[in-house]
C-alpha cells in the first residue's frame, strides 16, 4: 500500500533541505577553493615520498639519540611522531636522524623561514616607514583639523604604542588637537603587537589621544591619497633588529604582518620550493607565523636554517643577530641551558602549540661541541595531547647529552654585564 504524504508537509520538508544545502555553500566553498582544506593538510605521520639524496649517508645513532629515543618510546609515546636531524654546519655531513624525512608540525620554528624570505626580498637594513597625511585644513584658532587623518601603513610589523603616541604628541605640535573627520587606514595595519587592522587602529586612537568626529575608516589601495597632505611618518627600527625581536620572543603578529609584506604564505612557499629545492610536497604553510597547521620534514627544516645562516654570513652578520642565545638572554629559551658549561652553546628558536595537532613542541637552531665545531640541529616532538613541557625537557637532556658525547659544548656568549633587553628604535620624521 503506498502511502499518502500531506502535501503541506512535503513542502516543507523540501524547504527545509533546501535551507539546509544552502547554509552548507559557504562551508563547501571553502573547503574546495583554499590550500588549507581538511583533506589536503598532509598528517603529522605522513612520510615524504621523495627518497634520500644519494649523498646522504645515515650516520649511525649517536648514544644520546638512542637514549632520547628510548625514553619517548618508555612513556608509551608514538615514535612517529617525533623527529631529528642533525649535521655539520662546515662538512653538512650528517651526524644524527631519526624520521627525518617525516612530515611535522614546526610551530613557530617556520618563523626562521619567514626571516630568511624576508631578509632575501628586503635586506636587514630596511625599514617600514607609516605615514600620516591629512585631507583637509587645519584651523588654528581651535587646533581641528577639518577633514580626515589618513593613516597609510607601509606594513610595519613592530608599531608599538609609544609610536601611537609619539606620532599624536607630534600630531598636537602641529597644532592639531582634534580631528573633524576619520581616522583612515589604509593597509595591514599592525600596532603593539595586535594583527588585526580594526583592533590596531583601536589601540592607535586611544593611544594617540587625538579625538576624531567619526567612526573609523578602513581602504586597500594607497593610490588615491598619495596627493594627501603628509605630516609626519614613523620610520621603524632595521629589519634585523625586528627578526631578532620576533624571534627572541617569538611574537606571531609580527610574523604574520611580515608573511603579507614579502607576498603572503604563497611566496614564501615559492621560495623555499623554488629558491631552495625543496620538494613541493613537504612544504605546507597556513601562517607565516607558524601558528595553526603547517608541515615542513627536519632535514628541509635544517635546509631553511642553512640557506639563513649562510644569507647572513654573506653579509658579515651572525646567527645570534637573529635567534636568541640560550642562558644568556631573556627570551623564550630563558630557564633552557643555563648550566654554566651550557649557557652560550645553543642558539635556538622554539615552538609551541598547546591545542593545534594535539601540541608539539619544536627546537632548532645552532649548538657548539668542541669536536665537531658547530651543528645545525632540529627537534620536532608532536605531543600527542599530553601537554609539552616534559617534551623540552627532553629535547634539552638529549642536546646536553649530544655535546658531552661530542667533546663537549662550547659556549658562543657568555652573559651581558647588563639584563636589559634591547628595545627596538623607531624615529620619527616631519
Amino acid at each position: 500500500m503506498m502511502l499518502q504524504t500531506d502535501p503541506s508537509r512535503r513542502k516543507a520538508a523540501v524547504i527545509t533541505v533546501l535551507l539546509i544545502s544552502i547554509s552548507a555553500i559557504p562551508l563547501l566553498t571553502r573547503s574546495r577553493n583554499l590550500a588549507w582544506s581538511k583533506n589536503a593538510i598532509p598528517a603529522t605521520t605522513t612520510k615524504s615520498v621523495a627518497a634520500p639524496a644519494p649523498s646522504f649517508k645515515r650516520p649511525a645513532d649517536p648514544q644520546a639519540l638512542i637514549a632520547f629515543r628510548n625514553r619517548l618510546l618508555a612513556e608509551q609515546r608514538d615514535g612517529q611522531q617525533h623527529g631529528v636531524y642533525i649535521e655539520s654546519l662546515r662538512s653538512s655531513e650528517p651526524v644524527a636522524a631519526w624520521n627525518e624525512q617525516m612530515l611535522f608540525n614546526p610551530a613557530s620554528v617556520l618563523k626562521l623561514a619567514t626571516s630568511l624570505v624576508a631578509l632575501d626580498k628586503l635586506g636587514a637594513d630596511y625599514r617600514f616607514r607609516t605615514e600620516f597625511r591629512a585631507t583637509g585644513e587645519v584651523d588654528a584658532r581651535t587646533g581641528t583639523l577639518n577633514g580626515d587623518l589618513i593613516l597609510l601603513s607601509g606594513g610595519d610589523p613592530s608599531f608599538s604604542i609609544t609610536d601611537a603616541r609619539n606620532a599624536g604628541d607630534a600630531l598636537r605640535q602641529m597644532g592639531i588637537r582634534r580631528v573633524n573627520g576619520s581616522l583612515v587606514v589604509v593597509g595591514s595595519f599592525t600596532c603593539n603587537h595586535n594583527s588585526q587592522t580594526d583592533i590596531s587602529a583601536g589601540v592607535f586612537r586611544r593611544q594617540s589621544r587625538i579625538p576624531f568626529r567619526d567612526n573609523t575608516r578602513f581602504e586597500a589601495g594607497k593610490a588615491a591619497f598619495a596627493s594627501a597632505k603628509l605630516l609626519l611618518t614613523i620610520e621603524s627600527d632595521t629589519l634585523l633588529h625586528i627578526l631578532r625581536e620576533q624571534n627572541a620572543h617569538s611574537v606571531n603578529a609580527m610574523a604574520d604582518q611580515l608573511g603579507e609584506d614579502i607576498g603572503g604564505v604563497a611566496a614564501l612557499k615559492e621560495f623555499l620550493t623554488g629558491k631552495l629545492g625543496l620538494p613541493e610536497h613537504e612544504v605546507f604553510i597556513m601562517r607565516a607565523s607558524g601558528l595553526e597547521i603547517n608541515r615542513l620534514t627536519p632535514r628541509g627544516t635544517v635546509q631553511i636554517l642553512r640557506a639563513l645562516l649562510d644569507w647572513l654570513s654573506s653579509h658579515g652578520y651572525k646567527p645570534e643577530d637573529v635567534m636568541p642565545v640560550a642562558g644568556v638572554e631573556y627570551s623564550t629559551l630563558a630557564g633552557r641551558f643555563t648550566e654554566p658549561e651550557f649557557t652560550g652553546s645553543v642558539i635556538a628558536k622554539t615552538g609551541t602549540l598547546t591545542e593545534t595537532d594535539s601540541g608539539a613542541a619544536a627546537l632548532s637552531g645552532v649548538m657548539m661541541t668542541r669536536r665537531y665545531g658547530p651543528l645545525l640541529f632540529v627537534i620536532y616532538n608532536m605531543a600527542e595531547g599530553r601537554g609539552v613541557h616534559q617534551l623540552k625537557r627532553e629535547q634539552d637532556k638529549f642536546l646536553k647529552d649530544l655535546m658531552d658525547e661530542l667533546g663537549g659544548p662550547l659556549a658562543l656568549a657568555s652573559r651581558p654585564e647588563s639584563d636589559q633587553p634591547y628595545l627596538l628604535q623607531s624615529r620619527l620624521i616631519k
